[in-house]
């Protein structure tokens, strides 16, 4: 009796409907000129969101995800592609990569899945570039994002208003050793409570920002001593630039 009541419960299960995951498609669209754009979004449950964009085989593809909800990730799959090329809950919320292939590449916003069976809500912007190698593709994201993938990362010694130098802020780098150059993202001294990063392109000994912030830079022994407008202080140290 036991075995019949076991193989038509499995029958009963096998009939039983999955929850239905809600798919939908939105096809991203640039402006003329233009090799990114920015999308606002909101995803629920067991939602999710397909963002379809276009890209010929070696171009740069770049996708960042911004969300307060620890949750909320993206894959990235090229076109007839089963297996995703990025899987953000592993990697992280931030690709840069090239295209394998001229076609069709599918951005999957969705929330894991113990939050998916909560019901759980989260907000999130989502930043698109497609660009050739000589366009600079970093120029349609927020410099002001970490990258999840870098070459080091630590603390230097930072100040805000004042050049004591004596508190530590957390810094990302992606190093470029042949042309002796760096990008530097360092935890910004003048946002306290907010997640905000400093963004330094260091080349040839020259600073720049992309935003309007103006650096100014010193050595100081193996050291670089840089401020921006006479309000962030910090001091980065030759090896984070070079190694070593």
């Amino acid at each position: 009796m036991n075995l019949v009541l076991g193989v038509l419960a499995c029958f009963l299960l096998a009939g039983a409907p999955l929850a239905a995951q809600e798919i939908r498609q939105e096809q991203v669209q640039f402006k003329p000129g233009e090799i990114g754009a920015t999308v606002k979004g909101r995803v629920k449950g067991e939602q999710i969101i397909d963002y379809i964009l276009r890209a010929k085989a070696r171009q740069t593809l770049v996708v960042i995800l911004e969300s307060g909800t620890r949750s909320c990730y993206f894959n990235v799959t090229a076109s007839g592609e089963d297996a995703a090329m990025f899987v953000g809950s592993t990697s992280g919320s931030r690709f840069v990569g090239n295209a394998p292939k001229d076609g069709e590449y599918t951005v999957r916003v969705y929330l894991m899945r113990n939050a998916a069976r909560r019901g759980e809500t989260a907000a999130y912007t989502i930043h698109f570039a497609v660009a050739d190698g000589g366009q600079g593709s970093k120029a349609a994201v927020p410099a002001d994002i970490p990258p999840t993938r870098y070459d080091a990362s630590g603390k230097v010694q930072c100040s805000a208003d004042k050049p004591t130098l004596d508190q530590w802020c957390d810094f990302r780098v992606v190093r470029d050793l042949p042309r002796k150059a760096a990008e530097i993202w360092i935890a910004d001294i003048a946002f306290k409570s907010e997640e905000r990063y400093r963004f330094f392109h260091y080349e040839k000994k020259v600073f720049t920002t992309d935003d309007k912030g103006k650096p100014s830079w010193q050595r100081q022994d193996d050291n670089w001593w840089v401020s921006v407008d006479g309000k962030e202080f910090y001091l980065i140290p030759d090896a984070l630039i070079q190694g070593g």
